[in-house]
C-alpha cells in the first residue's frame, strides 16, 4: 500500500522531513509505505486563517499532478486543520484523509466529550477555528474545551526549543478538569513530537492525529471505500483546465 502524507506549504528542513518519514513508517503496517512530501509552495506553517487559505490553492495544483501520476492508494493532508479537505476529495479518486476529522470521530468513540489541544492562532489563545470545524461536523455538543500549548509549529521541528511534553501534560490535565473524557492533539507537529513518547500515565486517552490518519487511510484502502460522489461531486476537469489550472 502506498500512502502519501502531503504537507501544505514549503520550507520544512530536510532533516524534519526525514524524521517524519521514519516516524510515519514506524506507525504504518509493514506492507504500507508512507511517503512524506511538501507541496513546494505556500506558507512555512499554518498558524492562522490567512496561512490556512493561502495553502489550499497550491495544494490543489500539486494534487492534480499527483492524480496524473496515479502512484498512491490514499492521501493524508499534513495539517490538523484539514485545509482543503473538501475540494481535495472532489479532485481525487482515492481516499483523502483529514487528520482532524478522523481524530475527532475516534475521540467520540472513546468518550462522551473530548477536548482539543491546540497551538496558538496568530499568537492568540483562540479556539474559534477549532470550534467552527467541530460545529461544521455536527459535534459541537461533544466538545468539552479547547486547551493550548504556547510553542509555535517550528519550535516542535527537529532541533527546536520545545517543552511541548510538559505543556501537553498540563493541557491534558486541564481537559480532564473541564469534563473531557479524551483529548485530541490539534497540531501535526505536536503529533510527530509525541508519536513515540506519550505523556506518562495520562488521566484520559490521548488521540494522536498522525496515528489515526495513517490507520484510517489503511482501513479505507483495505475496505475498498472511497468518498461519496454525492457529498463530494467529481471536479469538472474540462472547466478547471481552461480556467483555474490554466495559470
Amino acid at each position: 500500500m502506498e500512502i502519501l502524507y502531503l504537507l501544505p506549504g514549503d520550507g520544512m528542513p530536510e532533516e524534519e522531513l526525514d524524521r517524519r518519514r521514519k516516524t510515519a513508517n514506524a506507525i504504518a503496517r509493514s506492507d504500507t509505505n508512507v511517503s512524506v512530501m511538501e507541496v513546494g509552495e505556500g506558507p512555512l506553517s499554518i498558524e492562522s486563517a490567512i496561512e490556512h487559505h493561502m495553502a489550499v490553492a497550491p495544494m490543489l495544483r500539486r494534487l492534480l499532478e499527483i492524480r496524473k501520476e496515479g502512484k498512491y492508494d490514499a492521501i493524508m493532508i499534513g495539517c490538523a486543520g484539514d485545509p482543503g479537505l473538501e475540494p481535495a476529495r472532489e479532485l481525487m479518486d482515492i481516499p483523502v484523509i483529514g487528520p482532524a476529522e478522523s481524530s475527532y470521530l475516534f475521540a467520540c468513540m472513546l468518550s462522551d466529550r473530548f477536548s482539543v489541544l491546540s497551538i496558538l492562532r496568530a499568537g492568540e489563545a483562540s479556539g474559534d477555528g477549532v470550534r467552527a470545524r467541530i460545529r461544521e461536523m455536527g459535534l459541537e455538543a461533544r466538545l468539552a474545551s479547547v486547551e493550548f500549548v504556547e510553542d509555535c509549529v517550528t519550535d516542535m521541528w527537529s532541533g527546536g526549543k520545545s517543552d511541548s511534553h510538559e505543556q501537553v501534560a498540563k493541557g491534558v490535565e486541564m481537559a480532564r478538569q473541564n469534563g473531557a473524557g479524551s483529548i485530541v492533539l490539534g497540531c501535526m507537529s505536536m503529533a510527530f513530537n509525541l508519536a513515540d513518547e506519550a505523556v506518562e500515565n495520562p488521566p484520559i486517552p490521548i488521540v494522536n492525529p498522525l496515528k489515526t490518519a495513517i490507520k484510517t487511510a489503511e482501513t479505507f484502502v483495505d475496505l475498498g471505500l472511497r468518498h461519496s460522489r454525492i457529498t463530494y461531486p467529481a471536479a469538472d476537469f474540462g472547466k478547471l483546465m481552461d480556467t483555474v489550472f490554466n495559470q
